[in-house]
């Protein structure tokens, strides 16, 4: 039996025999390693296996970045590679567009990781900005990508350290720390050329390079090797603000409210690439010299700009729909408190005006009994008879004459209506 399976990279299509323990596609010769799933003779495509020379990468299945080349680099021959969109390291949510690729060997005792830029804009670690953290600032910063997280700044090795941290190593401690060549100073002052281009008064790039060793939770001795490049950002804004200022009057000096410009300095950084080796200890001199390869050829490829614009775009529109969405929300809660603060206002000035009213009934019974009378609704109003009287009358033709009477010896006529007496 055979199966037709599509190239997740070049989307080409071949046979395979569901027997040979490795698929190759006819089209761009990338070898994938089967087999079968337990129970069924259905089969899955396990991650691709590098040739031992420069190859494309891209991300399978991501709508986002449609499965086009997003980096090209030299992969080692027989180690399981995949390209990813990455999380950010802090939070698990990505920075926009952050490509990462891990590498691990055939015997998986060596596993490297490379992840690309991250930008972040820094506030300074107290308790009141702690809430802040992992929060997407807005779209002013002159700097690609526009999005940015906030964040405490750290140095090249301060991020070293949090890399090999991750790694959950027991026993963990630094036993090498490399220093940066010529090459290396060169690219750092074209990047602080660069970035001193986009309008930042300030740019200062570091380099950390740094091997450590330890033990993993069975006992085996590992080692790691991080390397990063962080640049440290200044930028001068100029912000309006309301200042408090004393002007002259007839009275003295009086402090008057004043709007003014003022200057404020922001600091941002930017990791421009992290690399992390994790290996056990014979096997870790193999694996660097695999890294120092993968390293000297990684880059971006040709479609990558283009890749990365849509994808932005994507993530642009995306969210200008949730801010819309949370303005109409904004505007219906605010809709349906003033609703609940008219009827409760409504209610509370009923209750105002119940309360007057009862008020105002007790008092008239009051001033009656002390004045010993008794009031009677009439047509246009009320009339005061006295107790003595059990019965009063209006008349209906002439509503100002009215007659009252003792138990119930004397029958008026029809022109006459009995009063209702008020309560």
């Amino acid at each position: 039996m055979s199966r037709t399976i599509q190239c997740p990279r070049c989307k080409g299509v071949f046979i395979w025999d569901e027997v040979s323990p490795v698929a190759r596609c006819a089209r761009c010769g990338t070898e994938y390693s089967m087999h079968p799933r337990r129970g069924q003779g259905n089969s899955v495509l396990m991650p691709p296996v590098g040739r031992g020379q420069v190859d494309l990468l891209t991300v399978p299945g991501d709508s986002t970045v449609r499965n086009r080349p997003l980096l090209k680099c030299y992969i080692p021959n027989g180690w399981k590679y995949s390209c990813s969109l990455a999380g950010d390291r802090f939070d698990l949510v990505s920075n926009p567009f952050v490509v990462s690729v891990s590498f691990t060997s055939p015997d998986e005792s060596a596993r490297i990781v490379f992840t690309g830029e991250s930008f972040y804009k820094h506030i300074d670690p107290t308790p009141q900005t702690a809430m802040l953290q992992n929060r997407l600032d807005d779209f002013t910063v002159n700097r690609s990508p526009s999005f940015f997280r906030l964040r405490t700044f750290m140095s090249a090795p301060d991020y070293c350290n949090m890399i090999a941290e991750s790694s959950s190593a027991k026993q963990l401690r630094l036993i090498y720390e490399k220093q940066p060549d010529r090459t290396e100073t060169d690219n750092q002052q074209n990047i602080i050329k660069s970035f001193l281009s986009k309008g930042f008064s300030d740019a200062q790039a570091d380099f950390a390079g740094r091997g450590y060793i330890g033990y993993r939770p069975d006992g085996k001795q590992i080692k790691i090797y991080a390397q990063t490049r962080v640049v440290r950002l200044l930028r001068i804004s100029t912000v309006p603000s309301v200042q408090m200022v004393p002007m002259p009057s007839v009275f003295g000096v009086r402090m008057t409210p004043q709007m003014i410009n003022q200057q404020r300095q922001e600091i941002f950084w930017d990791t421009m690439y992290e690399f992390a080796l994790i290996a056990l200890s014979p096997n870790y001199e193999r694996a660097y010299s695999e890294l120092e390869r993968i390293q000297s050829s990684i880059g971006r490829a040709p479609e990558y700009d283009q890749v990365y614009a849509d994808a932005m775009a994507l993530i642009n529109n995306a969210q200008l729909s949730i801010a819309q969405a949370r303005s109409a929300s904004f505007e219906r809660q605010s809709q349906i408190i003033s609703d609940t603060n008219a009827y409760t206002s409504g209610i509370q000035r009923q209750m105002i005006a119940d309360n007057a009213a009862s008020h105002d009934r007790v008092a008239r019974r009051n001033s009656e009994m002390i004045r010993e009378v008794n009031s009677y609704q009439t047509s246009d109003g009320f009339v005061e008879a006295s107790t003595r009287f059990d019965h009063v009358y209006q008349n209906r033709r002439a509503p100002e004459l009215f007659a009252a009477q003792e138990g119930n010896s004397f029958e008026f006529g029809v022109d006459f209506t009995e009063l209702r007496r008020n309560n």
